[in-house]
């Protein structure tokens, strides 16, 4: 929107009562120049107008909890005339912002693009948006004021924070993908390379295209790898936890599962979640699902209620015979704080006893 100064109207009609009421011809150059810088004034904020653009590369960006990412987004001064005073406000509620770098006042000259990078982090997990962008410039006598905002709406999914875990998984099937130093795994699907033959070798392990190459014997060497189904259960059952420290305790919790689910997706193992909370299905163990696992874990809410079933019997008959059951809840963050105080650095899943039988 293109707005005048407050003097201008006024001083436009000034300028036309002396051009009528005063027949001198300076006088009456001074008030049809004016006229005439009102003129070129607007046709120059009219350019900026239609050719000052707001681009945003980045439409969705995934990032935890209390870690800091670069937001960025693109001023295009798509005219040939310069910008000599344009001020930038990116909208981002919810976050903290480094040094408000957010908003800040440049130029831009003639077809300049430039790019705009702050920090940011955030301090609690759920889905927010950064947005709009608003933009103020002016003409160079600042005659016209141009203010305009553009969407260019950034969706920032915030995942729980990462914490200090270890997630042990194993045993497991053979021919996965999770790597592993034994030879009682090893997947002769996936060769690694070639040795010379040693006494002791099978003959099955032989690679006789390369022995015949160079005249000696050589052995083939696999990958040792196995894989393992890993589940999680989510306790979030509102009475199962004090209310004294409910929100952060129930905060600590969804923290272990999503560990546990961000180690099954560093080893590519096939990963299911189930929890007691608002609205939330059962996900049989999957590969390629753990995404989607920490998103719902970013916008997971507690239940009212109390748990009231053994959720390892619930679910045992739903799951792979080899799969990995985790169970989370308040015993557990009981046990992880109380690690904590005790100053263990090597904290496992093992230790918290988060890893059940089936």
């Amino acid at each position: 929107m293109i707005k005048p100064a407050a003097y201008l109207p006024l001083a436009l009609v000034f300028s036309l009562i002396l051009y009528i009421l005063i027949p001198v011809f300076l006088v009456q150059m001074i008030c049809a120049g004016y006229c005439f810088i009102v003129l070129i004034s607007f046709v120059y904020i009219k350019i900026l107008e239609r050719n000052l653009k707001i681009e945003r590369r980045v439409t969705k960006l995934k990032l935890s909890c209390k870690e800091k990412t670069e937001i960025s987004f693109t001023i295009k001064n798509y005219s040939r005339l310069p910008v000599f005073t344009c001020y930038y406000f990116d909208q981002a509620p919810y976050f903290f912002i480094y040094n408000d770098k957010n908003q800040d006042l440049i130029s831009l000259r003639p077809r300049e693009v430039r790019q705009i990078s702050y920090a940011v982090s955030a301090q609690e997990r759920g889905l927010y948006y950064i947005g709009p962008v608003k933009i103020q410039t002016a003409d160079p006598f600042g005659l016209f004021t141009l203010n305009f905002e553009v969407e260019a709406n950034l969706e920032v999914t915030v995942r729980p924070a990462r914490i200090k875990l270890q997630t042990e998984i194993f045993p497991g099937i053979p021919q996965g993908n999770q790597k592993i130093k034994n030879p009682v795994f090893e997947d002769v699907t996936m060769r690694r390379s070639i040795r010379e033959y040693k006494n002791g070798d099978e003959i099955k392990r032989i690679n006789y295209r390369a022995s015949a190459k160079f005249q000696k014997l050589f052995t083939n060497q696999y990958e040792d790898s196995y894989d393992v189904p890993v589940f999680v259960f989510l306790n979030l059952a509102e009475e199962d936890y004090s209310i004294r420290n409910r929100p952060y305790y129930t905060e600590k919790a969804i923290e272990i599962a999503a560990n546990i689910v961000e180690h099954a997706r560093k080893l590519k193992l096939a990963c299911g979640f189930a929890a007691y909370a608002e609205n939330f299905p059962f996900l049989p163990p999957k590969q390629n699902q753990w995404d989607y696992i920490l998103d719902l874990l970013s916008v997971i809410k507690i239940e009212g209620g109390k748990l009231e079933f053994n959720p390892a019997k619930k679910y045992k008959n739903q799951l792979p015979v080899s799969c990995l059951y985790f169970e989370v809840g308040p015993s557990i963050v009981d046990y992880y704080f109380a690690k904590v105080e005790a100053d263990i650095e090597d904290i496992s899943t093992s230790k918290l006893g988060a890893l059940k039988k089936l």
